[in-house]
């Protein structure tokens, strides 16, 4: 009729705040809760070669410069050991999970200190 509608943005406001409340946990010591991922998300790219181009190039820079090698090891480890990152194995398809997959492309930032 009158030309009323629902605002969209209210009914995903309200899917976002169930999906909240249906999977929020306080595991040691903080809040984990599931991203709420659209039910209809638009496919992301397959990105999987630039992320494998990206960590090629990493890993030899770590051949010239084993203190970075050692840094992003210790990284990688305590973002394991607190859950921040999974290994995701390569067999790992969006249905096993789930959700959707997206290999993150990244590089080492290098910060000096300067006093």
């Amino acid at each position: 009729g009158l030309g009323i509608r629902d605002d969209p943005v209210v009914h995903e406001r309200d899917q976002a705040m169930e999906i909240f409340k249906e999977t929020v946990e306080f595991e040691n010591g903080r809040y984990v809760v599931q991203l709420p991922f659209r039910k209809s998300y638009n496919k992301l790219s397959d990105n999987y070669s630039l992320a494998k181009q990206r960590f090629q190039n990493l890993w030899r820079r770590f051949g010239h410069d084993s203190e970075l090698y050692q840094q992003y090891r210790e990284i990688i480890l305590d973002y394991t050991e607190q859950g921040i990152i999974d290994e995701v194995k390569i067999e790992t398809t969006d249905n096993e999970l789930k959700r959707p997959v997206y290999y993150l492309p990244h590089h080492a930032e290098i910060h000096h200190r300067l006093r």
